[in-house]
């Protein structure tokens, strides 16, 4: 975290926030007890890379990469940083800039000084007033989530979603 003191207090703010735990993410996170702390690697805004990036711990970019970034868990593009290329992660936050496709296979958030210039592909995506954003979003279920539903009971996931979809309607329309 020295990094993100030495520096504006806007980034270390974010950075403590973004990636909810630094290394003393066990602490943060009470109801998971036993697990191992977090990870999270932090590249600086000096950095300059070219290339290929693949990961396993959270991530927070300050610098520049020209190049894909592969990525199984959570990758904050930071203030200031830019990423020229595809990005695959679980969790994918935009706080920078980023000129290429994103996919995450859990969510992305384009936040308000976000700027991104691709499409986005994930089941949740968020972009927030105020991000610059050019691209088309796509947003495919969930396949965990599917299988786990029908499984559980087939006509039953169609029918609440009907009936929600309904009582939507029925409140827009001003039916009680």
């Amino acid at each position: 975290m020295s990094v993100f003191n030495s520096q504006n207090g806007r980034a270390s703010e974010s950075a403590s926030s973004t990636a909810a735990g630094t290394e003393s993410a066990a602490p943060a996170s009470p109801n998971a007890p036993g697990n191992a702390q977090r990870t999270v690697m932090i590249l600086g805004k000096t950095l300059r890379f070219k290339g290929e990036l693949s990961a396993d711990e959270d991530l927070v970019l300050l610098g520049q990469i020209q190049g894909s970034i592969t990525h199984t868990a959570s990758l904050t593009v930071g203030f200031g940083g830019v990423v020229v290329g595809n990005v695959r992660a679980r969790v994918i936050t935009v706080k920078g800039t980023v000129e290429g496709d994103l996919e995450a296979s859990d969510s992305i958030v384009v936040s308000p000084s976000g700027n991104v210039v691709g499409d986005l592909v994930a089941p949740r995506v968020s972009v927030v007033d105020g991000a610059t954003f050019n691209g088309a979003v796509r947003m495919p279920r969930p396949v965990a989530a599917d299988s786990a539903k029908t499984s559980a009971s087939p006509s039953a996931s169609a029918a609440g979603e009907s009936i929600l979809a309904d009582k939507n309607v029925d409140k827009l329309l001003g039916a009680s």
